[in-house]
């Protein structure tokens, strides 16, 4: 390997009989000097007599540097330039002009199309060498590069599937450890025995933990498929407080084991149904049960989230208030960040709030986090809209309760 010290000791090319240079040249007589001078550098050459054959060629087996005669047919040196420098393929492989004059209109016009180096006539070995070998540093130092680049991308898809298999099994784990509560719990102290609130308690803690354990593999699994563009919402017809009433279910739950409560109106003043929305109702419920675990985790020890859904002007707005200490600069700026930099002492929030944005944001509707008045917590907002919902029903799908 040959060391590139004037630029890093890091950097080194491949060695000259690993080089591959391309001629292209109308002609023996023509092809024969510029053969002479890559051997001379100890490179392979291969060598095409027209451009069609060179473009080919050089898309197959991209080589290292192409040298092509300003005269080469059909229609000359600087038009195969062009169609090089045009293909992804074959753009960043050094292309140098040989011309028999040394005009600058000549020059300007081979720069103009692409060329990296002209040679003319007068331009002396030793320039030659050095430009050459120029274009070849670059060259190596760019092929490592994108072999770093598919090398990182494989590693990412490895674990990718790696993760996705591990939090499979994960599940299954959870499911199971689940089960086997459950069957313990038959065999639990009697009714009228005083040890047995507290089983009950524990037995309920235990659900609790596992729900935890559940959502926080899911939220990985969700925000995995998100970042690799498989998490594709589906176009149904639901309401959100029902979206929601699921969610809250869990919530409550959840909320026992913290010494916190949850309010929230599962019917409608009146008993008047709300309008109905279109998008993908499990993504809702999943984004309501994230913005509530953060929520959770941010409330004061036995206070009280509150729950609100209303009607507005533009669609449904859902909103969880969680009463506790108000959101310092940190928080704010980025709450909704998957690896943010938080605040020091303020809490992480992480993917599950990044992962309620992201399915909100899949659904077309618009999310954020406000202040409590006067600094007494602050409040999980959402709202989805009704255009989606209006597209819907001028093709005439109904849509109940709105008057």
């Amino acid at each position: 390997m040959l060391p590139d010290e004037r630029t890093t000791h890091e950097n080194e090319l491949s060695l000259p009989s690993e080089v591959e240079g391309l001629v292209v040249a109308p002609g023996r007589a023509v092809a024969r000097a510029l053969i002479g001078f890559l051997r001379d550098e100890g490179i392979h050459v291969r060598t095409v007599a027209d451009a069609n054959a060179a473009f080919e060629e050089a898309l197959l087996h991209p080589p290292d540097v192409v040298l092509i005669d300003d005269d080469v047919p059909p229609a000359g040196g600087i038009d195969l330039v062009q169609r090089l420098k045009a293909n992804v393929r074959t753009h960043f492989v050094p292309a140098i002009l040989c011309t028999s004059g040394d005009l600058p209109r000549d020059r300007v016009r081979a720069f103009e199309a692409g060329a990296d180096a002209v040679f003319a006539p007068a331009t002396t070995v030793d320039e030659r060498r050095a430009r050459m070998w120029a274009l070849l540093r670059t060259r190596a130092l760019f092929r490592r590069a994108e072999r770093a680049q598919r090398t990182q991308t494989s590693d990412i898809v490895d674990r990718r599937q790696w993760l996705s298999q591990f939090l499979h099994d994960l599940k299954g784990q959870i499911g199971a450890l689940a089960a086997n509560v459950d069957y313990v719990a038959k065999f639990g102290p009697d009714r009228d025995d005083p040890r047995r609130a507290d089983f009950d308690d524990s037995v309920e803690d235990a659900h609790g933990i596992f729900e935890q354990l559940k959502a926080s593999v899911r939220t990985v699994i969700d925000y995995d498929r998100f970042e690799s563009g498989q998490l594709v919402p589906k176009d149904e017809r639901f309401e959100l407080r029902d979206a929601a009433a699921e969610a809250v279910a869990t919530l409550r739950r959840l909320a026992v084991m913290t010494e916190r409560t949850i309010a929230f109106t599962d019917a409608a003043p009146g008993g008047r149904r709300e309008p109905s929305l279109y998008g993908d109702r499990e993504l809702v419920t999943c984004a309501i049960l994230n913005l509530g675990l953060g929520a959770l985790r941010r409330a004061a020890p036995r206070s009280k989230l509150k729950v609100d859904i209303v009607e507005t002007d533009v669609g449904m707005r859902f909103r969880m208030a969680a009463p506790g200490a108000p959101l310092n600069a940190g928080e704010k700026l980025n709450i909704f960040a998957p690896y943010g930099r938080h605040a020091a002492g303020s809490v992480m929030y992480g993917l599950g709030l990044a992962l309620a944005r992201a399915l909100i944001e899949l659904q077309g509707g618009t999310i954020w986090v406000e202040d409590l008045p006067g600094g007494a917590g602050c409040a999980f907002v959402f709202e989805l809209g009704w255009k989606r919902a209006l597209a819907k029903a001028s093709r005439g799908v109904p849509r109940r309760g709105r008057t």
